[in-house]
C-alpha cells in the first residue's frame, strides 16, 4: 500500500538535485536517519490505520498510523525526524519544513 502520514513531512533520501530528491546532502542524511527511526518504531508491532483522508496528488493514501498504540507521526515529530506540515484536504496550511536550514554550525 502506498501511503504518506497526514500532516507531517519527512526529509527526502533521493539524490541531491534529482526530481523529488533532497535539496542538500544534509537533508538526505536526515532522511536516512528518519527512515531508520520509522523502521525501528514499526518493527514487530501491531500497525493500525486510525484514519484515512483519501489520496494525495501522487495517488498515495494519506493516513494516520498507530504502532503498538503510539501515533507514528507524533513519535517522529517528538524525536525530531519528522516536521509538522498541517493540511486541510490537499491544501497545505503552512510552509513545508526546510530541512537544509537545520544544518548544524
Amino acid at each position: 500500500m502506498k501511503f504518506r502520514l497526514a500532516n507531517v513531512d519527512a526529509p527526502e533520501t533521493g539524490g541531491v538535485g534529482a526530481i523529488g530528491g533532497a535539496k542538500c546532502e544534509f537533508e538526505r542524511e536526515l532522511g536516512f536517519e528518519a527512515k531508520a527511526f520509522m523502521v525501528e518504531l514499526t518493527r514487530n508491532t501491531d500497525l493500525v490505520i486510525t484514519s484515512n483522508s483519501g489520496l494525495d496528488r501522487y495517488e498515495r493514501a494519506v493516513i494516520t498510523l498507530s504502532a503498538g498504540g503510539q501515533d507514528v507521526a507524533a513519535a517522529g515529530i517528538a524525536a525530531g525526524h519528522l516536521g509538522d506540515w498541517p493540511h486541510r484536504g490537499r491544501r497545505a496550511l503552512a510552509k513545508k519544513p526546510d530541512w537544509c536550514a537545520r544544518v548544524p554550525n
